[in-house]
């Protein structure tokens, strides 16, 4: 009799993997990284389509309007995020095909450097090349630990043949296990699993003023990104007009400054590096702007460019608010958002 009560649970399938039993009100991408299913995620909170998949079968409740990411053909061919999908029966799911074959690479922590209070450099030899666009991420493991996998975007561009050393910037997240063991001297010259490369978020060609805002070590795949537009070929994107505000609280947030004056420098069309600070004391030295990077988005400025954000959630929604307000659509702009997982 009591058997009205029971709590309902689901079948996932994902491609050809065999069907996992869900729990009770368990999102799709919660269930397959339990179950070991290979499902590409970053933010796991609704801000990065990382995790974009297709329902071939079956019903869902959608945690937040997928609309804000996912184009209308998209939608209209049934495309849900898996970090904001629970299961209202059993469900089949497609992924999308990867633009880049994913590759599982072991490599070595051979330099840490500290960039910040809380953000430092780690660079990793690979064993083999890795190959990425730039602006993605790797999820990132260590083989003889039980920490979960963290996804980290690349901070340099790719060599054309893929590179043998990359860099991530990692910050140290209170009480979290990858993020601290990788910034201690425990991790240097020990042995890691990179996997990649995952995510949307890398340049797109365009002649149109490229707004670019960083926040933290969101600012990794955005040089990444310039990086990447000076040393192409194949593409002349460096004639565009760049705006890069990049946030902080007060100036011990601010790094690799010098490294973006070189961009800057090389850069063949107008750049306008702007740091802004949302807490730096009054009676400090700083003379630069304050306030927050969305106080500096002006109108005349943004009529046909691009944005592309990296950041902490609050700061990357109130850009995008910001440039919908000034008249950039939807489908102009591309970001990543950095959420921590202190797990």
């Amino acid at each position: 009799m009591f058997r009205f009560f029971e709590k309902k649970q689901f079948q996932l399938t994902v491609d050809d993997n065999p069907p996992v039993q869900l729990k009770h009100k368990e999102t799709i991408l919660n269930g397959a990284v339990r179950s070991d299913i290979e499902f590409p995620y970053s933010c796991k909170v609704g801000g990065c389509a990382a995790c974009k998949c297709k329902l071939v079968s079956g019903k869902i409740k959608a945690l937040t309007d997928a609309s804000y990411l996912l184009s209308k053909e998209e939608l209209s061919q049934n495309f849900i995020l898996g970090c904001q999908s629970i299961p209202k029966s059993d469900v089949v799911i497609e992924l999308p095909d990867d633009p880049l074959q994913q590759q599982e690479c072991i490599g070595t922590i051979v330099e840490q450097k500290v960039l910040t209070h809380d953000i430092s450099e780690v660079v990793v030899r690979l064993d083999i090349p890795m190959t990425y666009v730039p602006g993605q991420y790797a999820n990132v493991s260590v083989i003889d630990k039980s920490y979960p996998a963290r996804s980290y975007s690349f901070a340099h561009t790719c060599d054309v043949e893929g590179s043998s050393v990359i860099t991530f910037f990692v910050r140290a997240v209170p009480n979290g296990k990858m993020s601290n063991w990788l910034l201690s001297s425990e991790s240097l010259g020990k042995r890691i699993n990179v996997k990649g490369s995952f995510g949307e978020f890398y340049l797109r060609e365009s002649e149109g003023a490229m707004v670019c805002i960083a926040g933290g070590s969101g600012l990794a795949p955005i040089i990444s990104i310039l990086e990447n537009a000076l040393a192409s070929t194949e593409f002349q994107q460096t004639n565009r007009d760049v705006l890069l505000l990049v946030g902080g609280r007060t100036k011990k947030d601010l790094y690799y400054t010098e490294q973006i004056e070189s961009i800057r420098s090389s850069w063949d069309g107008k750049f306008t590096f702007l740091p802004v600070l949302s807490e730096e004391p009054a009676e400090s030295s700083w003379d630069g702007l304050r306030g927050f990077v969305t106080d500096f988005l002006e109108g005349d400025e943004m009529t046909g460019s691009e944005g592309y954000f990296c950041g902490p959630p609050l700061m990357i929604e109130a850009a995008i608010e910001k440039m919908n307000a000034l008249g950039v659509p939807k489908d102009k702009l591309f970001f990543d958002i950095f959420s921590d997982q202190s797990k």
